[in-house]
């Protein structure tokens, strides 16, 4: 997800604005769209405007992420950062229904009907922060944002002037952010390519590397079992089972890379997605709590029916699960969501408090052999990439140093 962004503009809101100083706003923030490419910008420009014409303290501004399924807190003024990483709106939910059917704002303190109709989240987040007004963002009959604020510094109501002046902004907004939208998804699409072709061509040379390394491993191993048999020295015996041990250990090694560069073959049956994902919970729950981290599932009722590997599935978030467990050194938080991400697929959430992954490292990560971790392998994320690939799924990790990290898991249904 995004950063949360704040505005550069003064803390104190400027007040209340002419109607000819409000066209001269609109038309400066117009041709601002123009110059502006980077959708988070967007969003903050957006928000900085609204907040230049109209006295109000508190905004937040949640763009719809393709990835996560969600409408996120892309942009906000005036809140506090940490309670907003963790909105989020449904597609799915009466807030967003309401407002893509309606096509026009919602009023709490004027419109108590609609708010009842709300769901019980909805009204929390509400409630909690006390958003009076909720404005959609279209584009081409599509909800992209929802646009929540406060009540105004000066403690009245919103005028028409000033709900007239919010909504002619909105469409120009949201062409704005879906040429933004597209454009990012273009470079994210090509990321992607470059990436699997990179990965394609190592798992080339890796599988033949292996093949080529375990010949003489093989011949080394039964020289030193030859030898072992024999009558030794106590240091001899040593050395000789330390061999032998470390002879094991790059036979696993040789193992994991061919797993990663030709994945077995896949086993096809129906299992539960749900199930397995407890099932690998379960396996470490036990590292879990010797590490301090506590568990927190979001799982639909109903069970979700896959068609795949499940041994494979399980690997795959078992993975994932203890990556996460390991960047929780001092303990934490450990996530799982199940949610439905559209076009026939499930999408799983796996969200960390961890240490997060420094920016630089993020093209890395799921190339063989590449770790920070004292002791990896640097092969559990490649083995996951080409577990999702052989599935016809997806892994996309998303991370800041000190914000934590979110594994995306696409996988298709039936």
């Amino acid at each position: 997800m995004s950063p949360l962004l704040r505005s550069s503009k003064p803390a104190v809101p400027r007040g209340k604005v002419a109607e000819g100083e409000a066209r001269l706003i609109f038309r400066e923030f117009v041709e601002s769209l123009n110059l502006i490419e980077d959708f988070d910008q967007i969003a903050l420009n957006f928000l900085g405007t609204v907040r230049e014409a109209v006295p109000v303290e508190r905004l937040a501004f949640f763009i719809y992420d393709n990835d996560l399924a969600q409408f996120r807190v892309s942009a906000s003024i005036g809140l506090d950062e940490a309670p907003l990483k963790s909105l989020a709106f449904s597609p799915h939910d009466r807030l967003a229904k309401w407002l893509k059917i309606n096509k026009t704002f919602f009023h709490v303190r004027n419109q108590p009907g609609v708010f009842d109709y709300l769901g019980a989240p909805e009204q929390r987040i509400f409630t909690a922060f006390d958003f009076v007004l909720c404005f959609p963002l279209l584009s081409m009959n599509r909800l992209i944002g929802i646009l929540c604020l406060g009540p105004k510094s000066d403690g009245g109501d919103y005028t028409k002037h000033e709900l007239t002046f919010i909504e002619s902004l909105t469409p120009q907004t949201g062409i704005a952010l879906e040429n933004a939208m597209l454009y990012k998804e273009q470079r994210e699409r090509f990321r992607r390519m470059v990436r699997a072709d990179r990965l394609a061509m190592i798992g080339e040379l890796a599988a033949g590397a292996a093949h080529e390394i375990r010949n003489p491993l093989t011949a080394i191993k039964s020289s030193l079992q030859y030898l072992a048999d024999k009558r030794q020295t106590e240091r001899e015996a040593k050395l000789l089972g330390v061999a032998l041990q470390e002879t094991d250990r790059i036979d696993e090694i040789l193992a994991a890379l061919l797993s990663f560069s030709r994945p077995s073959e896949i086993k096809k049956e129906q299992y539960d997605l749900i199930v397995t994902l407890e099932e690998s919970l379960a396996l470490i729950s036990f590292q879990a709590r010797a590490g301090g981290v506590d568990f927190e599932t979001n799982f639909p009722p109903a069970p979700i029916i896959l068609y795949g590997d499940k041994s494979q599935i399980k690997q795959l978030f078992l993975n994932v699960f203890l990556n996460a467990i390991q960047a929780m050194e001092g303990g934490g938080k450990l996530v799982t969501e199940v949610v439905a991400a559209g076009g026939g697929k499930i999408l799983v959430r796996v969200i960390d408090t961890g240490m997060g992954i420094p920016e630089e490292n993020m093209d890395k990560i799921y190339d063989p052999f590449f770790t920070t971790k004292k002791g990896g392998t640097g092969l559990g994320l490649s083995i996951c990439y080409s577990i999702a690939k052989s599935h016809q799924g997806e892994i996309e990790v998303r991370s800041r140093v000190g914000e934590g990290t979110t594994v995306l898991v696409t996988l298709p249904v039936g």
